[in-house]
Parts: structure tokens; sequence; C-alpha cells
């Protein structure tokens, strides 16, 4: 198999048990590691906020996903066609902040965002942040992360050119999964193909929009969103991603 066919299978392998229980396996041990560590040293453990979660305004979607986004966890929206819906699912987000009345930041990973496709009303709690890499992409979402004004960070690398995708390292996605949980965020990263190793949560968009389509008002549009649902986890208290401070005193 080609590297390149590796890439491309990642969704595929990513969903054998084997891999999951190795995953789950390895994050145990990380964290058994981490509280030897930490025995004696006046560190408290503190675990995660509450999870929230987000309807996003398509019916069917909420439904697979039990209700809706959710808070302080990774999610992979994988768009693997043209006209696959991706930016209608863009668009719903970006309503469900502005009804929760909450900002969010949309990392444009290759400039490819228009304004003037978005309802004027959609724009007014957006910092649109426009890059020139994926791995700007990724330097600037992991900055975003650190800001506790932003209810959603949107990753888009749909435009992104593969072989930049593929320079992404593995330990950079799991930081971004570890950000989203302690910012306790909605964390969403549009991709052209599902690559994300630590997404909790992935889609797959799988329809086609035709022109005629285009007319639609957004709810409408929402309701001809095809999808499928590859990977669905909850958070867990008290594993891997739990965070430690200093105990004073």
């Amino acid at each position: 198999m080609s590297d390149l066919e590796a890439f491309q299978d990642v969704d595929g392998c990513s969903e054998m048990q084997w891999n999951d229980g190795m995953a789950t396996a390895r994050a145990d041990a990380e964290s058994a590691s981490l509280e030897e560590a930490f025995d004696g040293l006046g560190v408290e453990r503190v675990a995660p906020a509450e999870s929230e979660t987000l309807g996003t305004g398509v019916d069917s979607l909420d439904e697979a996903l039990d209700g809706g986004l959710r808070s302080g966890l990774l999610t992979e929206l994988a768009e693997t066609g043209a006209s696959s819906g991706g930016q209608v699912l863009l668009l719903h987000l970006l309503a469900g902040m502005r009804r929760a009345m909450r900002f969010a930041a949309l990392v444009d990973g290759a400039d490819g965002f228009d304004p003037q496709s978005s309802p004027p009303e959609l724009l007014e709690h957006l910092l649109w942040a426009r890059c020139r890499s994926a791995g700007e992409a990724m330097k600037l979402a992991d900055a975003l992360l650190r800001d506790e004004n932003l209810g959603m960070v949107l990753v888009d690398l749909r435009g992104c050119e593969t072989r930049e995708l593929r320079r992404v390292k593995s330990a950079d996605w799991y930081r971004l999964q570890r950000l989203a949980e302690r910012s306790g965020a909605y964390v969403c990263v549009f991709t052209p193909e599902a690559m994300i190793p630590s997404a909790q949560v992935r889609v797959r968009l799988a329809g086609q929009y035709g022109i005629g389509e285009m007319d639609s008002d957004l709810r409408g549009l929402g309701c001809g969103l095809e999808f499928e649902v590859l990977r669905k986890r909850t958070r867990e208290r008290g594993g891997f991603a739990q965070l430690v401070r200093r105990a004073v005193g």
C-alpha cells in the first residue's frame, strides 16, 4: 500500500476494534503513570467541566448525535466530495452559537470562506481568522482554544492541500483534543477526508447538493443534509485528559 493509500484509508482503520482497544489501553497506562508521578507532590486533580449539548439545527443529525454536539469534545466533519453540505452545516453551527448568544471563531485554513454567502446576522458574533496553510491554522486554533471568551472554534481545512495535512503530527491532533476538553468549547474541524486520530466524534458528509437546492433557506438546506456517523464517544471523567493544578497551602 502506498503512503497516499494509507492516508486515505485512515478512517476505516481507525474504526477497527483493535485500534480502539489499543488507544484505550495506552490512555489508561499514561493516566496511571501521571498519577504515580504526581503522588506526594501536592498536586490536585481537577475534573473537566460538565459537558453541554448544542443542537445543530439539523434534526436528523441531532438525533444521531443524541441531541447535538458535545462541548469539550473534538468533532471531525469530513466532507468527502464537493457540495456535500459542509458549508450548510458550518452556517447551522454559527446559527446555533447566535441562539446561545456566544462568540465563535472560524479558523479558515485556506482562506476560502465567503462572508457574502452567510446571513449577516450570523457574522455578528464571529471571529474570522484567515490562514494560508494547515500548519498556520493548527497554531491559531491552539491559541484560540486558550481564550475563555469563545464558545466554539471551527477549523476549516477543506481547501488545504493533502501534503500539507499529512504534515500535521498526531501529537498536534491530540493536543487539540486536550485543549478542547480543557476549554469546554465546541470544537469542530472540517476536513476533506477522515484523518484526525484523536477525533471523539466523526461525521462523514455524504450527500450532494444540486444547483436548484441553493434557493432554499438554511433550514431547508439542512433537511437535505446526508451524513454518516462513523464515531461517537463521550468524554470520560478521570481519564488521561484530566487536568491537574498545584494545590495551595
